[in-house]
């Protein structure tokens, strides 16, 4: 009897082993990804120091793009700027600005809040051309039950249209550090990268001329630093799967 159970723990042993030695290789193979597109020539930045004051009417930051406040209330910090959410919509800045192919990057960090959720969505897209809808967006959720938690890339039709998700992968992002979220678009195809965990897919909207990018971020207090938009071209070396 003790040999046969011994036999037994031992098979359990090794087919969990061989079950869990897949994961660090698929994830490995999803994260490390060479950029879909190269950057080019920094298109637009903000460092979050002017307007002085968020409005709900757009605003000059410089020449060619604008700001409003879509959701919720932003503050200047010594950093960049921060959310200040009470009740309803997520918080959400707009940007309007034309642009194609392009790499756009921003930095988040968020504090954890008892009843509320942490996120950093960009989304970037074109009003006129895809009415009520996210061309193409990305969340790093670190607790929205919105969104599968980690990574997620997606086209966003507003309700009461629905969500595709092209692309999804856990990942975990801790309260008070910064991080770099990272949206690559080249043509139909879309790569977002954050903390090393990469998601990436293609779309049909994906690839229209777009003049806005939503930057929107959970309930937590959250603070954003270092925005820019670089534009982009292909890059040939890309190796990502084709979907």
């Amino acid at each position: 009897m003790k040999t046969t159970i011994s036999i037994l723990q031992l098979f359990f042993c090794f087919s969990v082993l061989a079950i869990l030695t897949q994961f660090p290789v698929a994830a490995a193979k999803k994260g490390n990804q060479e950029p879909l597109a190269k950057k080019g020539k920094l298109i637009f930045k903000d460092n979050f120091k002017t307007p002085a004051e968020y409005t709900k009417e757009f605003q000059e930051v410089e020449k060619g793009w604008q700001v409003k406040t879509g959701h919720a209330n932003w503050k200047h910090t010594k950093n960049g700027i921060e959310s200040v959410w009470e009740t309803g919509h997520m918080p959400v800045l707009v940007y309007s600005g034309e642009f194609g192919d392009a790499v756009i990057e921003v930095d988040f960090r968020f504090q954890k809040e008892p009843g509320k959720w942490s996120a950093c969505r960009i989304s970037a897209t074109n009003p006129e051309l895809n009415p009520r809808a996210y061309a193409a967006s990305v969340w790093a959720n670190a607790d929205s039950k919105s969104r599968a938690l980690g990574m997620v890339l997606e086209h966003d039709e507003w309700k009461p249209g629905v969500i595709t998700t092209v692309d999804t992968l856990m990942a975990t992002f801790e309260p008070g550090k910064w991080y770099t979220l990272r949206l690559e678009l080249a043509g139909n195809k879309a790569m977002a990268t954050c903390n090393g965990v990469t998601v990436y897919g293609t779309h049909e909207k994906f690839g229209i001329p777009k003049n806005s990018i939503y930057l929107g971020t959970g309930t937590s207090k959250h603070e954003l630093r270092n925005f820019r938009v670089y534009e982009a071209e292909p890059n040939p070396g890309w190796r990502g799967k084709n979907k």
